[in-house]
């Protein structure tokens, strides 16, 4: 269990635990004027979760409650009764001679300073403690959100750059250090297949000429796709299946890194040879 004391004669406020407390009896030194007082007197109950009395003073300045009485946590005093009886009543004049009649105590300097002097627990260790965990605890929630973002935006670079144009530049310095590059977004559900047509060629034998369009749909651009080409007899079954990748269809390698622009219609032209297969129809598939 957690507690709050303060000190009575400075009002500064300490953050003490069960073991603390029975390990010196409640006697405590305060870290800021070094006054000593019984910090059970001076208890107020806290929350597990608080680790210092700044951060306590904090929360009862910023959400109002109800203050929570001190704990007392020494133990009642009994008074002990005696029963009046007349056979025991001394009367005045018997009760000074019998305090004249003793020997006056005889008391040794000596062995007082002699004495061992009581174990008190000194607050300003205390106190310095939990501000250190309370400011570590801090410093490392930072350190692990930066590490968050940096990776966030390790991973997402590519997208950032699309949707922020702006922030390209830095990204590209940022990825020279790192030795990465920054790749174009692939998301195949925002790019579409146009119009195809395939026609035989009038020039060339067993040549025919594929024509289609592709469109991006996305706010940003995108990789240029692999189109996986399939063409079939009249039974459609396939007897030629050919990967085209995007330097294949493409005439400019400029074109090839800037990738389709946003809400772009590309026309492409695909030459394939077909030498005697018997072809009848044909199929798109778009790939990454």
């Amino acid at each position: 269990m957690s507690y709050i004391t303060s000190c009575p004669q400075c009002d500064t406020q300490f953050l003490l635990n069960d073991e603390l407390i029975a390990a010196y009896g409640g006697k405590v030194q305060c870290g800021s004027c070094e006054h000593v007082f019984n910090a059970s007197d001076r208890l107020t109950e806290v929350d597990d979760d608080v680790s210092s009395a700044d951060e306590y003073k904090v929360a009862i300045e910023t959400t109002p409650a109800e203050k929570t009485p001190p704990v007392n946590r020494l133990p009642p005093v009994e008074t002990a009764s005696f029963d009046t009886d007349p056979d025991l009543t001394a009367s005045k004049e018997t009760l000074i001679d019998y305090i004249i009649g003793q020997p006056a105590a005889t008391v040794n300097p000596t062995a007082e300073k002699e004495a061992a002097p009581e174990a008190v627990l000194n607050l300003d260790g205390v106190n310095k403690k939990s501000r250190q965990h309370f400011f570590l605890s801090i410093l490392i929630s930072l350190l692990l959100l930066l590490v968050f973002i940096g990776l966030s935006v390790y991973f997402l670079r590519g997208k950032i750059a699309s949707e922020y144009p702006q922030l390209k530049p830095a990204l590209e310095r940022i990825c020279k250090m790192l030795n990465c590059t920054i790749d174009l977004p692939k998301n195949l559900g925002l790019i579409s297949i146009g119009n195809s047509d395939m026609q035989e060629d009038d020039d060339y034998q067993a040549v025919i000429n594929l024509s289609s369009s592709l469109q991006n749909n996305a706010t940003y651009s995108q990789a240029y796709p692999n189109i996986e080409l399939t063409l079939t007899d009249s039974d459609d079954t396939p007897v030629i299946k050919k990967l085209i990748k995007p330097k294949d269809y493409l005439v400019s390698k400029k074109k090839l890194a800037q990738g389709l622009a946003p809400h772009e219609i590309a026309n492409i032209k695909i030459a394939l040879r077909v030498d005697e297969a018997s072809v009848a129809s044909y199929r798109i598939l778009l790939l990454y």
